[in-house]
């Protein structure tokens, strides 16, 4: 079929795709009045005592990551967080828009697990900073308290206990959302889909029509002939 034909169809089924475009148009407003998201990924770091995360076994400690391991697998209730192909990967670049990700620091991807670092990373995306900032806290408060009674419940010295720290430059929390240039590719992006849909479905109900009318007017003259025949003689 031809650009000329597919014109055609657009023209003659006008209705379906300026409904898409509509349709598409009022989804696009919507979305960039959407106001973004706040985001933070607050690191809770694990050492021994007496150690900084800039000693040689400071933070990659097997024995302290497994420590780190454990508070996080408590926080989450024994199931396992969510993965994504890569850590680095924005919790909210998943489409997450309210929620919160509190997992043991990984190098690895989402096939393979690499634990190099006793890190906690507590991800918290919501629609407002208080909401984030209130939950940072929780979750902060959270993983302390969890590291400290758990080394109570062991009975360790407090000489000989694990240290939690909260890496001060990760509390701080970003407000995202889209630039105007990335709001005009996806107009734009919107508009080129709703147009491509639009095209496809004039041309399908084009089609579709034209071989009902086909199959009508066989019909009509498959139950005239015999009538004309009978009159004739």
């Amino acid at each position: 079929m031809t650009f000329r034909e597919i014109l055609s169809a657009m023209l003659r089924r006008w209705v379906i795709p300026l409904t898409l475009v509509a349709c598409a148009t009022l989804v696009t407003v919507v979305l960039a009045r959407d106001g973004g998201v706040y985001t933070t990924t607050t690191v809770v770091s694990f050492m021994r005592p007496d150690t900084t995360s800039l000693s040689p076994n400071g933070s990659n400690d097997l024995s302290v990551i497994a420590f780190a391991g454990a508070v996080v697998q408590a926080i989450n209730n024994g199931r396992p967080p969510e993965r994504y192909s890569t850590d680095e990967a924005p919790y909210y670049g998943a489409g997450v828009r309210e929620g919160v990700l509190v997992a043991l620091a990984n190098s690895g991807n989402q096939w393979v697990s690499t634990f190099t670092r006793s890190d906690v990373e507590i991800r918290v995306v919501g629609r407002s900073f208080d909401w984030v900032e209130a939950r940072q806290n929780e979750l902060v408060d959270k993983v302390l308290s969890i590291a400290s009674s758990q080394q109570v419940t062991l009975a360790r010295s407090s000489q000989d206990r694990i240290t939690a720290t909260v890496v001060p430059l990760t509390r701080q929390i970003e407000h995202i959302t889209a630039s105007r240039t990335s709001q005009l590719a996806a107009g734009a992006a919107m508009l080129a889909a709703a147009v491509t849909v639009g095209a496809w479905g004039s041309v399908t109900a084009d089609r579709l029509l034209t071989k009902r009318r086909a199959a009508a007017t066989a019909r009509s003259s498959r139950v005239s002939g015999p009538v004309q025949a009978g009159a004739t003689s």
